[in-house]
């Protein structure tokens, strides 16, 4: 086998390999997505999207991404900047409004944020705020 062949045979095995790999991620991440949605018992989780990073159009843009992925048991009730207008948020935070560990341990699981804080509020129509950090890209993509 001359050394033009063996270097063809090499990058055919290499986009081979290549593709097995993304094939894997994307079948993982199907199942992933599956299991969360198998063990749900509630009808659904009430949201709000807040930009608080100051860049344009931030919380549509979340939003549209949300509804592109189709998840279920998501209910976006509000999205807009923060109403002090204070784009402070360098990383994103889930705000509790009105606990339910079922539905946080949800949406930590879809959203990937860690961060939260409690401020219960019962006069709020939404469960949670997600206030959308420099870091939203990370979590929304």
């Amino acid at each position: 086998m001359s050394p033009a062949q063996k270097k063809e045979l090499t990058g055919y095995f290499i986009v081979l390999v290549v593709l097995l790999v993304i094939l894997f991620f994307l079948f993982f991440n199907q199942k992933k997505n599956s299991k969360i949605e198998e063990n749900i018992s509630f009808s659904s989780v009430k949201i709000a999207l807040l930009n608080g990073c100051g860049y344009n159009n931030v919380a549509k843009e979340v939003k549209d991404n949300i509804i592109d992925k189709n998840i279920s048991n998501l209910d976006i009730i509000s999205w807009k900047n923060i109403e002090s207008k204070m784009f402070i948020y360098d990383k994103s935070i889930i705000v509790i409004k009105k606990y339910n560990k079922e539905k946080l341990d949800f949406l930590v699981n879809i959203t990937g944020i860690n961060r939260r804080i409690f401020a219960i509020n019962d006069n709020y129509i939404e469960e949670y705020q997600i206030i959308l950090g420099k870091d939203y890209k990370k979590y929304f993509k």
